[in-house]
């Protein structure tokens, strides 16, 4: 290097093109990162204000990162699954040792101390978990009772900690999926390796639910499958859909004789009492802790699974259905075919995370400008440029043109038109709340998702329907490119 230096010789062609491709991966991660952390800043520094929304766009911005990666033209090549799977332990076991960006959860304190009841005869499901606990310099009061099946507080290992517990598991779970680079991009993205670092209790199920269904060295392991069903309801609820949707229902069966075993003894030890928590992890107002339904941080997690495992083979199945037999015919002669079918979700996952973007702008905006009028559509139109620029740059739309009341537009008034109607129905739906005297957030709401959906819409129509390789399924998944 000093020669190369002292010469003046330049980087070899193989030096450039790494770097290139380090800077890029780097940046397709830091576009995963960056929207995930000042979502959940503004949790932490405003929860009454941000709430449920700030969770429910993280995950749809979760659910977005393939088509950020797309976008951003990284190749589909499973070394950038192995860069997300790197970098996502480099953060975690910083986060881990800090707690920059570490506790989201009790999880990694609760989950494992709850079998010190059981040890102690007692039932969690009644008799409530009462202790102290200190994370990173705070000491935090915990009440609870056992929300989960019984399997998981023992699925642990006795004075490890959990939190890297929980990423060793991830590491393990984007290790069984890393040549597959749809599976990894999801699996593998900052958000889900945020989950991991915090501790969630989420990441043991998910382990066992990617051996059982992507198996180890491809071959699927059942009894992975039965554990996984005695730990976490998603993990039930997605396997008894799974057989639902075959058709298999011997496993139907199975699926719920298993899981009514791990229950039933905790049913005959205390009684019906326990149903609430081992079926609906006490989500409900009537049931006894008085619980209620809510979406909270680590929701996305399990969508998140479900795309990254059975979406590719829902698309060939999409695919090889409609050539034949009653797809085929239902598809025969119309303006559409299935591959404009397929790409609607993309086109739904960019306006949804669009729209759930420009609320949480107008909510940020709003807490400095104020609730004044002016205030209030101030922030509706910096919310909207958040939208807008969102939709555009992931949608594939900056450069689309088309025809609008009869007349053929170049890119430039063609973009003007759309942000301008876009913006219209934007801050009439805000202002429209004002003068009925509703909530402002309800008028935001309904208006980013209408400008949001007309803007999605239109550049699907105007664009995609004429150019299908412009616009893939989410992760290209049916292009048969790359590794799968």
């Amino acid at each position: 290097m000093a020669e190369r230096a002292q010469t003046g010789e330049s980087p070899t062609p193989v030096s450039v093109s790494r770097t290139r491709e380090l800077a890029l991966y780097s940046t397709a991660w830091l576009a995963g990162a960056l929207p995930l952390f000042a979502v959940i800043t503004a949790l932490w520094l405003a929860p009454h204000t941000f709430g449920t929304t700030g969770e429910v766009t993280i995950g749809a911005f979760a659910i977005a990162f393939p088509i950020v990666v797309r976008r951003l033209g990284v190749p589909r090549e499973a070394r950038f699954v192995q860069f997300l799977l790197v970098a996502g332990i480099l953060f975690g076991v910083i986060s881990v040792l800090t707690g920059a960006g570490n506790g989201l959860t009790d999880e990694p304190y609760t989950t494992p101390r709850f079998v010190t009841l059981i040890w102690a005869h007692q039932d969690p499901y009644v008799v409530p978990l009462v202790f102290n606990y200190v994370q990173y310099g705070q000491t935090i009061h915990s009440y609870s009772i056992y929300p989960y099946l019984p399997l998981l507080m023992f699925l642990q290992v006795p004075g490890l900690d959990y939190k890297w517990l929980a990423l060793a598991c991830w590491v393990g779970i984007v290790l069984l999926v890393r040549k597959r680079f749809d599976m990894g991009v999801l699996l593998a993205q900052p958000y889900v390796a945020v989950m991991a670092a915090s501790g969630y209790n989420d990441f043991p199920v998910l382990l066992l639910l990617t051996v059982a269904f992507v198996g180890v060295a491809g071959r699927p392991q059942r009894w992975a499958q039965l554990l996984a069903l005695g730990a976490k309801q998603f993990a039930n609820a997605i396997v008894l859909v799974y057989y639902l949707v075959r058709r298999d229902w011997k496993n139907v069966l199975v699926t719920l004789g298993v899981s009514a075993a791990f229950i039933l003894p905790f049913v005959i030890w205390s009684g019906p009492v326990v149903l609430c928590p081992t079926v609906v992890a006490d989500r409900l107002a009537s049931c006894p802790s008085g619980g209620t339904a809510q979406y909270l941080l680590n929701y996305t997690l399990w969508p998140i699974w479900v795309l990254a495992v059975f979406y590719t083979s829902t698309l060939v199945w999409a695919r090889s259905a409609s050539r034949k037999g009653r797809l085929s015919r239902l598809f025969a002669g119309r303006g559409f075919s299935v591959d404009d079918l397929l790409r609607t979700p993309t086109f739904a996952v960019v306006a949804i995370s669009g729209a759930l973007g420009g609320v949480c702008t107008f909510l940020a905006v709003g807490i400095f400008l104020g609730s004044t009028g002016f205030a209030v559509v101030a922030s509706a139109v910096i919310g909207f440029g958040a939208l807008a620029g969102w939709v555009v740059a992931c949608g594939s739309a900056e450069g689309a043109r088309g025809r609008l009341l009869g007349r053929d537009l170049s890119p430039v008034p063609f973009q003007a038109t759309i942000q301008v109607v876009a913006l219209a129905l934007n801050v009439g739906a805000v202002g429209g709340a004002l003068l009925l005297g509703r909530p402002p957030l309800e008028g935001e709401f309904v208006g980013a998702f209408v400008a949001s959906l007309w803007e999605s819409v239109v550049f699907f129509y105007a664009r995609f329907r004429g150019d299908p390789a412009s616009s893939k399924p989410m992760g290209e998944l049916a292009s048969g490119s790359g590794t799968s």
